[in-house]
C-alpha cells in the first residue's frame, strides 16, 4: 500500500495503542488519536478528515458502536482491532471486518488494504 492514510485509531489500552500507531506510521500513515473512549473518537472524527479507523469494540466498560455507526454514517471503513470475533460482539458489527489482537503489522496493514483498496 502506497497511499498514505490518516487512520483513526481507537484504543483503551496505552501500550497496545501505541504499538498500533507506531505501526501505522512506521508504514507511512497519519494517526488520528489513539483515542481512548467513545467521546475522544467522535470528537477526533468531528475535528479531523479520516480515511478509515481501527476500532477496539470494548472500552473501558463501553462499547465502539456509537463510533461505528458515525463511521458508517460518514461512509468511512472500519475494521475491529479487538480480541473478540463476530460472534462476540453485538450484531450491529456482524459485518465487520475483524483483526484479531495482538495483531502484528502485516495482518493490520493487510486489513487496511482491504478497506481502502489502492487503484
Amino acid at each position: 500500500m502506497t497511499n498514505r492514510l490518516r487512520v483513526l485509531v481507537v484504543e483503551d489500552e496505552w501500550l497496545i495503542a501505541e504499538d498500533i500507531a507506531a505501526c501505522l506510521r512506521t508504514s507511512g500513515h497519519q494517526v488520528i488519536g489513539p483515542a481512548p473512549s467513545v467521546a475522544a473518537a467522535l470528537g477526533l472524527i468531528g475535528e479531523n478528515h479520516v480515511d478509515v479507523a481501527l476500532l477496539d469494540v470494548q472500552l473501558h466498560g463501553e462499547t465502539s458502536l456509537a463510533i461505528a455507526e458515525e463511521l458508517k454514517t460518514r461512509h468511512i471503513p472500519f475494521a475491529c482491532l479487538t480480541g473478540f470475533g463476530p460472534r462476540d460482539v453485538s450484531s450491529a458489527f456482524a459485518n465487520s471486518r475483524f483483526v484479531r489482537k495482538p495483531a502484528d503489522q502485516a495482518a493490520i496493514l493487510s486489513a487496511l488494504a482491504e478497506l481502502v483498496p489502492t487503484s
